[in-house]
């Protein structure tokens, strides 16, 4: 052949190999969106507590890859904490805390609270002392403040818990069910009359 017949030869098939590898690619695409789409509809029809396990796995395995990643042991602390699994969350919260160069007071409240729900929702002297650090990082901390004034609500301690209660909604804090507040500080009034 030649030079003059080479060059449309190989434009075209520089052109039909372009239109092919976009057809592949989006195939691919295609498929990749209908994969995550089946995901989905598949996640959907999971029980919570499917999805619970579910999320368990999938922090597990990245922990397979990454044990020194602090921050994906206190997220499965969180999802041990979530689906019940008390001993296994104040574990992994341990590991959290010390793979934490400064721990902030959200991850001695969440102790506290895995260790609360770990010993029959019962405020234990170590379950105090894990608030009072989480308190004295973050006075206004919400887990600590809301642990803290339901305990002295079921043990008739209505003021202090209203007290608390007070002290969380005047910290302005974003993500506060304000509602709910409202109404047990209302509750516990009706009782102190």
């Amino acid at each position: 052949m030649s030079k003059c017949l080479w060059t449309p030869f190989i434009s075209s098939v520089l052109i039909v190999g372009s239109a092919a590898s976009y057809y592949l690619l989006s195939d691919y695409q295609r498929l990749e969106t209908q994969q995550a789409l089946m995901a989905a509809v598949s996640f959907e029809q999971l029980s919570a507590s499917e999805i619970s396990d579910k999320r368990i796995l999938t922090l597990q395995d990245k922990l397979y890859d990454d044990k020194q990643n602090a921050k994906l042991w206190f997220q499965l602390g969180n999802a041990y904490l979530y689906n019940g699994e008390y001993d296994d969350a104040l574990l992994v919260f341990d590991y959290s805390i010390r793979l934490t160069t400064e721990p902030t007071a959200i991850h001695y409240a969440a102790k506290a609270s895995a260790l609360y729900y770990a010993r029959g929702q019962h405020l234990t002297a170590e379950v105090k002392a894990l608030l009072e650090q989480a308190l004295s990082l973050q006075p206004n901390n919400q887990t600590a403040l809301m642990m803290l004034a339901a305990n002295e609500f079921m043990n008739v301690r209505y003021q202090h818990a209203i007290d608390l209660w007070v002290q969380l909604l005047d910290s302005d804090q974003q993500g506060l069910d304000r509602i709910s507040i409202i109404n047990s500080i209302n509750q516990a009034k009706q009782f102190i009359k």
